[in-house]
């Protein structure tokens, strides 16, 4: 079959009931909604329509339950009556959330409607007048009734207003030609007919006027115009514009060049409208953002054809939306013929710029005198619509507080395009595009830099330069400042400017010049905040972390989650914080210094420190919830000093794991900071003992004993043992991992010491695993014995099953050093066994691994395999990427001890490839060790 010809042979009506043929034969397309689901992605052919997009087409804002079924039926039924498989859709495909129609850009009528107006656009310009005419009447001809009739649905009512204003401009071109050709006669009966249906309508008056003129009906033709006098003071309370006027007065004086249809290729002689020209000067260092600009410019260029083209470009203060938003409307303003308009609506001031007297100075821009323009801004709006529906003009709308100020600025027809800049994101305006501004890139940034204050001094101190531009955070405002500054100082060097932008507490009052300020900008947006709002920007800044989640900040502002998050999206709204993921927030670095500086003014310091404190209780109540959840029957959450807060509950070991690898480098900042405050000591080494589940695939381990360190000292200094000992054991725990042993021996055996003395049962079990570990380290398997026995009478007397089960499996590698691999064995079965009890697929991958390794050491290689790979399938099944690399070096030994060196080759470039993405350095070397050994094993029995 022609796959081509599966594409082409359907076509489909939209201007007038909806209806598709294909091979010539029209198909039968069911109810309405299906044929509104239809219109709906016939309209942009080869756009995807999302689901959600489609339900709110269909039912607006009361959707029925079963919407969403109720689409994927009425998909399901077009593709049994569009597609010819089916089973293998190629016309109707489901794409990005939504479907797409695949079809040519001309297999609908719409779409031949607006290729043959753009045609006609072109031949007119070049001159060719009764061609262009000609296309215009074949594009008026595919209506064949009301578009899409008996289609429901807000979609389909917007597409009807659309359609029906596009036909009324495109009648209105076409006459104009007409009458540019010479052809008043034959135009007069239907212009007349015109003028009685839109009797304010001035552009068809003046048609009127000039047919009837031509054609020797003088007095008609003054009469027509008394007739749109009347109509319009009638209706609007507003006299004929200038234009009109204007045309009255030739008429009136019998002006000679009136008479005579214009020249060929000329167009209609009209009387002059002014071409506003009101854009600012674009930016001469304008410096990146090269692929968008681009992309904005073939939006802006190339217009809709259905609707305005809005491009929204939103983002917090200084980041450049006026500069990229006027680059592109200079690059783009010859598209414009017509003019182009430009307003600061001032909406991050106190005092916005009001609608209706920006509509007042557009239509004045636009040639409308001051006595015509109405009183009412609905009416203004309604007059500047009109006007821009006949113009090709880019209007600018540049810092819009919100959508109520937007609104009645927005044209309505198709043939302009319109800017918008904001620092809120402009909810409800449904842009064509929608841009949310971020800063620039270090290169980007470098460039501007350059630009501005020399390419030669960043030349000489490039270093110096990215450490400006890093403070700068790369906001280009903050950049356009430093720089100037630079310029202005060529004796200073980029080193010392640095040195002033270093003390973060200054940097904002440094990144000031004249009238730009970074702090200004920032204030501006500040000063919008209702109360609530604002005392929230303030005081999510003081937590030391990098972002923050939902219920942090909830529990930080003692506020209900849902009442929270509606402070937080509406700071995302402003343009004051950020939202990378759902439920996570963060600052941009210069808001969170502004942010902070407000908290200090305007904060006491008591209530300051009282929010990190109960961020810290829910980090506590939380981590206990997630160590539960990771290690079940584990006794250490159970003696944790006791919380105001519950903390988040976890479903499992997966939401756990989740959290923690979340927020643990967030609350080891955290806690860092709260070791400042008064009696936080104890909380903070709970904090970090409840953490410690963590170190089962990775942490921050420099952070980490940072932090334990000056727990210790904090704890040491009040005297607090117990405290002193938990935070020791994280240290010791740590150190051991960073592979400083000596240092972590000294640590845990003073940390056990500290437990014991407060009998603190379920902390000092796990110190005596991790002083075992350290022993068999050092080569002292004996010890290492004796504490492991220590290890489990404490776990148990403590009734900690997770520590008993952990330790046993631990003590495999000691049995097998001492020679004993049936002791490992029955060892690693009693681990498996309470894993399983407990239900801990963690714990059951580590003693499953220390089976195979005990069952190895038993000289039963293929027996040990099989373990292996349980822990393999295991490991994948739950996402544990610590086993699945040292199960992968584990199966390759078994393979080597099995004598089948190429299958143990192979699986330990596996386990290579695994630890490296892991960063396991330990994993890496035994698995690069055992390919070593496998690859020498190979080679000796190929050469046998």
């Amino acid at each position: 079959m022609d796959e081509r010809k599966t594409v082409t042979d359907v076509r489909i009506a939209l201007l007038g009931p909806v209806r598709a043929w294909r091979d010539g034969e029209e198909l039968v397309l069911g109810p309405a909604q299906r044929r509104a689901v239809l219109a709906m992605l016939a309209a942009g052919v080869g756009c995807v329509v999302t689901t959600e997009e489609l339900v709110d087409g269909l039912w607006g804002d009361a959707p029925p339950n079963q919407a969403v079924a109720a689409i994927r039926n009425h998909i399901s039924n077009l593709r049994a009556v569009l597609e010819r498989d089916r089973a293998a859709p190629r016309l109707l495909v489901s794409a990005g959330g939504g479907y797409a129609l695949r079809l040519p850009p001309d297999a609908t009528d719409l779409a031949v409607f607006q290729n043959l107006t753009q045609e006609a656009a072109r031949l007119r310009a070049e001159g060719h007048l009764a061609k262009a005419a000609e296309r215009l009447r074949r594009a008026l001809e595919l209506q064949t009734g009301l578009p899409l009739e008996g289609i429901p649905g807000a979609h389909a009512e917007q597409q009807r207003d659309r359609l029906a204003q596009r036909r009324f401009a495109v009648v209105h071109e076409r006459l104009d030609i007409d009458l540019a050709l010479g052809r008043h006669a034959e135009v007069l009966e239907e212009l007349s007919s015109l003028v009685g249906e839109f009797p304010l309508h001035e552009g068809l008056a003046a048609l009127l006027m000039t047919a009837l003129y031509r054609s020797g009906r003088r007095s008609e033709a003054l009469a027509a115009f008394a007739d749109t006098c009347r109509a319009l003071d009638a209706e609007l309370g507003v006299e004929p514009t200038l234009p009109l006027r204007e045309l009255h007065q030739r008429i009136l004086r019998r002006d000679p060049a009136l008479s005579t249809p214009t020249a060929p290729g000329a167009g209609q002689e009209r009387p002059s409208r002014p071409r506003p020209a009101q854009l600012p000067a674009d930016v001469s260092e304008f410096t990146g953002r090269r692929e968008l600009v681009e992309s904005l410019l073939l939006l802006v260029e190339e217009p809709s054809a259905v609707a305005p083209t809005i491009v929204a470009v939103a983002g917090m203060g200084g980041v450049g939306k006026t500069a990229l938003a006027v680059h592109v409307a200079q690059r783009a303003r010859r598209r414009f013929p017509d003019g182009q308009l430009y307003v600061n609506l001032r909406g991050g001031r106190a005092d916005p710029m009001d609608p209706g007297a920006v509509l007042v100075h557009f239509l004045r821009s636009l040639g409308v005198v001051e006595s015509a323009i109405p009183e009412h801004i609905d009416e203004r709006s309604a007059m500047y619509r009109s006007l821009l529906a006949e113009r090709r003009v880019l209007v600018v709308l540049d810092d819009a507080r919100d959508l109520a100020q937007l609104r009645p600025l927005l044209p309505g027809s198709e043939r302009g395009a319109v800017l918008v800049t904001s620092r809120t994101s402009l909810l409800g305006l449904a842009p064509t595009r929608q841009v949310d501004l971020d800063v620039l890139e270090p290169d980007e940034a470098l460039e501007l830099f350059g630009r501005i204050a020399g390419r030669r001094r960043v030349h000489a101190e490039p270093d110096a330069a990215r450490e400006l531009l890093d403070a700068c955070c790369h906001l280009p405002l903050a950049i356009r400042i430093i720089a100037a500054r630079s310029a202005a100082r060529q004796d200073w060097s980029l080193a010392a400017i640095c040195d002033r932008l270093a003390d973060r507490r200054q940097r904002l009052a440094e990144l000031s010049l004249h009238d730009l300020a970074v702090e200004a900008c920032f204030q501006l947006s500040y000063d919008q905040l209702p109360p609530l709002a604002a005392r929230a920007f303030r005081l999510l800044a003081v937590p030391q972390t990098a972002d923050l989640s939902l219920p942090a900040a909830a529990a930080a502002l003692e506020l209900a989650e849902q009442h929270a998050l509606d402070v937080l999206d509406g700071l995302v709204h402003a343009g004051l914080l950020e939202s990378p993921a759902p439920d996570r927030y963060r600052y941009h670095d210069l808001l969170r210094l502004f942010a902070q500086g407000r908290a200090e003014q305007l904060d006491r310091e008591e209530e300051r420190a009282a929010l990190v404190l109960r961020m810290v209780d829910q980090a506590v109540a939380t981590a206990a919830n997630a160590y539960r959840a990771v290690r079940p029957g584990h006794a250490v959450p159970d003696v944790l000093t006791p919380v105001t807060v519950p903390g988040l509950p976890m479903a499992g070991r997966a939401d756990g794991r989740h959290w923690l690898d979340q927020e643990g480098g967030n609350l080891l900042a955290l806690a860092g900071q709260a070791l400042g405050l008064t009696g936080a000591h104890a909380t903070v080494a709970d904090l970090l003992l409840a953490l410690d589940p963590y170190l089962e695939s990775g942490f921050l381990w420099r952070e980490l004993i940072g932090v334990c360190r000056r727990t210790m000292q904090v704890a040491a200094a009040h005297g607090d043992t117990r405290a002193e000992g938990r935070a020791g054991y994280m240290l010791g725990g740590g150190l051991m991992q960073l592979t400083e042993v000596d240092e972590a021996e000294t640590v845990s055996g003073r940390a056990a010491e500290q437990a014991g003395a407060c009998r603190d049962l379920p902390v000092l079990a796990e110190i005596t695993n991790v002083r075992a570990m350290i022993a068999h380290i050092r080569g002292r398997t004996t010890e290492s014995l004796t504490l492991h026995h220590e290890t489990v009478r404490l776990a148990e007397d403590c009734g900690s099953t997770w520590s008993t089960a952990n330790a046993l499996a631990t003590s495999v590698v000691w049995h097998l050093a001492c020679g004993a691999p049936d002791v490992a064995a029955r060892a690693a079965q009693q681990s498996l066994a309470l894993f399983q009890a407990l239900r801990d697929p963690f714990g059951e991958a580590y003693a499953l691994q220390s089976a195979g390794r005990a069952v190895r050491g038993l000289g039963e290689a293929d027996r040990a395999l099989s373990l292996h790979e349980q822990v393999l399938d295991l490991a994948r099944t739950h996402g544990f990427p610590i086993f699945v690399a040292s199960s992968l070096r584990h199966i390759a030994d078994c393979h080597l001890d099995a004598g089948r060196p190429a299958e143990a080759a192979s699986w330990a470039e596996q386990a290579v490839t695994a630890a490296r993405r892991l960063r396991n350095q330990s994993t890496e070397t035994m698995a690069l060790d055992t390919l070593a050994r496998s690859r020498a094993a190979q080679s000796a029995a190929d050469g046998s």
